[in-house]
């Protein structure tokens, strides 16, 4: 929890620095999460900028409409969600 706090402000610091907002890779940090702090980091993420975040459980990140979703499947493209 205190390594995302840490990551989000130095995202928040590099944007401010910048003119741009930098990519957050985020590697299946919802599985160390309960549910009420997955979703106050995927409400975090839904506010700005870009995030690739991989889970091993799709149901983990919601039904968040702000989210695009790729699944592979033995390492290839099976199907892909696309939502604004």
């Amino acid at each position: 929890l205190a390594l995302l706090s840490l990551l989000f402000a130095e995202r928040d610091l590099l944007a401010a620095s910048r003119d741009g907002t930098p990519v957050l890779l985020l590697d299946d940090v919802l599985s160390e999460l309960d549910a009420e702090r997955r979703e106050r980091l995927l409400a975090l993420l839904e506010q700005g900028g870009q995030a690739l975040l991989t889970t091993a459980d799709p149901s983990a990140l919601g039904s968040s409409d702000a989210l695009a979703r790729i699944r592979l499947d033995s390492g290839s493209r099976s199907s892909v969600f696309v939502s604004a």
